[in-house]
């Protein structure tokens, strides 16, 4: 073992040793191949971010080294793709037509409003009020002509089918004149679901069908039939009275008494006018005649100026018109 003494002796040898050893290190390190990274930019982004980091290295000489810049090159971050707005294309617009605008924005709203305001062009249209003439029948259904308030077509169907049926007069259930009455009624049920009919079970006979159609608000007195004629049209419920008797200011009650007040009944089918408009005649569809001689059928002997003077006008027969409802 060496003491303190020898190894003194030696300070020379061993400080020698070292300073060789650090030149050798010194002379490695600078053989090195560096990369210069100033050199990898020879223009250096404008947004480029540089951040210097020293780092001290001792060295023999007691020098400090730093360490070459290294730039840092921040992301890329993605840039949201630009909206384009809808052109709305320059043509004038039909006003009937309904079209879709997707704005982008509350300004591009405003925009694109402004636009359409001088393409779209104004018209003025006037409302006519629903007229039941106005409508072809042909293209409307039985049901809806009742709604409408046009019966014509859908009670020609029911009493064409009754009359082939050649139904004699009082023979057969529902075949007097209150019962073929009850017969076009059920006809035109399926026609007319909608309104209301009175029923056979009830309103039998022809003075119970006057007196429903009372309760109903619906029955009319007639004591001027000239002067009633407006009321004759397809649909309307004619009541007569007795043969030969002649009625002049009487009541409701009078024409629902038995052997007194009414005798018939039948339904207007057609109704012909001359030349000023007035009703000349009208055409009825009945049960009449005869038990077991006479169908029901439609007769147009119902006349302004009968040819018989004891025949009332627009009366049945001998028989006097003396109210009226509507089916």
């Amino acid at each position: 073992m060496k003491t303190t003494g020898e190894l003194y002796a030696h300070k020379g040898l061993i400080a020698f040793t070292g300073a060789f050893l650090a030149t050798l290190t010194l002379a490695g390190c600078g053989n090195e191949k560096q990369a210069d990274p100033q050199g990898m930019y020879a223009t250096l982004p404008t947004s480029q971010i540089e951040i210097a980091v020293q780092q001290e290295k001792p060295l023999t000489t007691g020098e400090h080294s730093v360490a070459p810049v290294i730039p840092l090159i921040p992301l890329q971050q993605e840039q949201a793709p630009q909206q384009v707005p809808r052109q709305v294309p320059q043509q004038r617009l039909d006003i009937d037509k309904v079209y879709q605008v997707y704005p982008t924005s509350l300004s591009k709203t405003k925009e694109l409003v402004a636009q359409l305001k001088p393409a779209i062009p104004l018209r003025t249209r006037t409302l006519t009020p629903l007229s039941v003439e106005g409508i072809p029948k042909s293209t409307v259904s039985g049901s809806a002509q009742c709604w409408l308030g046009d019966i014509t077509d859908p009670l020609r169907k029911v009493v064409t089918k009754l009359e082939k049926k050649s139904l004699l007069y009082a023979t057969e259930p529902l075949t007097d004149c209150s019962g073929i009455f009850h017969r076009v009624v059920q006809g035109l049920k399926d026609q007319c679901p909608a309104k209301e009919f009175p029923t056979v079970a009830k309103n039998r006979d022809s003075r119970t069908l006057a007196l429903w159609y009372h309760e109903h608000g619906k029955l009319q007195l007639i004591n001027n039939a000239v002067d009633s004629s407006d009321l004759l049209r397809p649909g309307a419920i004619l009541f007569f009275g007795k043969n030969g008797f002649k009625y002049r200011d009487f009541s409701v009650a009078e024409l629902l008494t038995p052997q007194k007040g009414i005798a018939h009944l039948g339904v207007v089918v057609d109704v012909h006018k001359n030349k000023a408009g007035q009703v000349e005649h009208y055409e009825l569809f009945h049960g009449h005649g005869r038990k077991g001689k006479t169908t029901a059928s439609v007769t147009n002997w119902h006349k302004r100026t009968p040819t018989r003077t004891s025949y009332p006008p627009f009366g049945n027969g001998q028989q006097q018109w003396v109210a009226v409802a509507s089916l």
